[in-house]
């Protein structure tokens, strides 16, 4: 069963990456239709082709950390909303980060996916079947990577928000005695 927040997240996340695609990834698909192509790179530096196969420099540039620090950003700042909105709504941010996790690493697949159908499509001049798809297992896995040290750092700094996961954090020690003082009464009442 998933948080109360987790459609919310889905919601956002998926609209992100799809987004995502249709801006950065889509316009690569009309390199060679004879029309310039233009993109804005994530640090807000022009792309242009104009007239030009996608061998040599488009398509480094295309798998050169062009879409990475997108999606880096997407995952800074859903994890961020993930943070704020567990406190508001007083869900354990602890079941919903893992949650979020799964959802980024979705979209990053997805990307990634997209990329290399656009590649293949380029590469293939026409015919997209003759060329194997090219494998996105390292740069998906540079992603995951990013990804999880993120979620682990935030899991790391959690604070409970509940009443009774605040209560029981302030009072840790008391709860820790109680359970001694139970469980020698209980002992010493086996052995009388």
């Amino acid at each position: 069963m998933t948080t109360s927040l987790y459609p919310t997240f889905q919601k956002r996340i998926s609209d992100s990456f799809d987004q995502l695609i249709k801006n950065q990834v889509t316009p690569w698909a009309f390199l060679n239709s004879g029309k310039p192509m233009r993109v804005t790179t994530h640090d807000q530096r022009q792309i242009s082709y104009e007239g030009v196969g996608f061998e040599g420099s488009p398509e480094h540039v295309f798998w050169s950390r062009y879409i990475e620090p997108f999606m880096e950003e997407i995952s800074i700042k859903e994890i961020g909303a993930v943070t704020k909105m567990a406190e508001e709504k007083d869900v354990n941010a602890t079941l919903l980060l893992p949650e979020v996790e799964g959802l980024l690493l979705a979209g990053v697949r997805k990307t990634f996916s997209e990329m290399a159908k656009t590649d293949q499509r380029l590469r293939g001049r026409g015919f997209p079947e003759k060329i194997p798809l090219r494998p996105i297992e390292n740069e998906f896995q540079q992603m995951k990577s990013f990804i999880e040290v993120r979620i682990q750092s935030e899991l790391k700094m959690w604070k409970p928000t509940s009443k009774l996961e605040a209560w029981y954090e302030r009072n840790k020690f008391v709860v820790w005695l109680v359970s001694i003082v139970v469980g020698l009464v209980g002992l010493y009442a086996q052995f009388k």
